[in-house]
């Protein structure tokens, strides 16, 4: 009787895409992956602290519910109750013992408190509206160029005779986790390391003069 083999775990399954982009990479010998591990692992890093700044749509859009549903509240229970009695109420926190004309001194004397708060959301509000018309999927897609492509396309300089582009940034996409959705066009990539190649060459002259000197 053959028996199931256990299912393997999602770090062992890391390790496998792990070792696939090293050979991917054409980094066969021990020193040579002992020196490159740590760079990919901290280009992993980068893009794990890059998405846990970034705020779930799903939670943005509820924020964005919750504020109509307040905007609604407010016009239903009107917005002289907010102007007249809640401005009293807020100037009597902190003059607890003053009587209703003291209050009203109070405001003619130093002006409201506070702007509209509806005003305040209706802004909100529509900033929101902007930030999920114009980042869509755009920001990640950006992420995906800054923290992963454009660093991992620096350390392969050097390194591009002996490898297979397209293959190895696959290779580095799936380890990472990059949905396909948000991955760069091969043009795109080709174009990003025609540039990370223009900056390192443009930079190793001044250091060879920087050591002459």
């Amino acid at each position: 009787m053959i028996k199931d083999r256990p299912a393997q775990s999602e770090e062992e399954a890391r390790e496998q895409q792990l070792a696939r982009l090293l050979t991917a990479m054409n980094a066969v010998d021990h020193f040579d992956r002992y020196g490159l591990e740590p760079a990919l692992k901290q280009i992993e890093a980068r893009w794990a602290a890059a998405q846990r700044k970034k705020p779930d749509r799903k939670l943005v859009r509820q924020y964005r519910a919750a504020i109509t549903k307040v905007l609604t509240l407010s016009k239903k229970i009107g917005p002289d109750f907010f102007a007249n009695e809640i401005e009293l109420a807020s100037w009597s926190r902190f003059n607890p013992d003053a009587d209703d004309g003291t209050l009203l001194n109070l405001i003619a004397g130093h002006g409201r408190k506070r702007a509209s708060v509806d005003q305040v959301l209706v802004e909100r509000g529509l900033d929101i509206d902007h930030w999920l018309k114009i980042t869509l999927d755009d920001y990640r897609k950006r992420d995906v160029r800054t923290e992963i492509v454009e660093p991992f396309l620096e350390l392969m300089v050097g390194r591009e005779a002996e490898a297979n582009r397209k293959e190895v940034v696959c290779a580095l996409f799936d380890w990472i986790g990059v949905e396909k959705r948000f991955r760069p066009t091969d043009a795109s990539i080709n174009d990003i390391a025609r540039k990370v190649a223009a900056r390192s060459g443009s930079s190793e002259p001044d250091a060879t003069q920087q050591s002459e000197n």
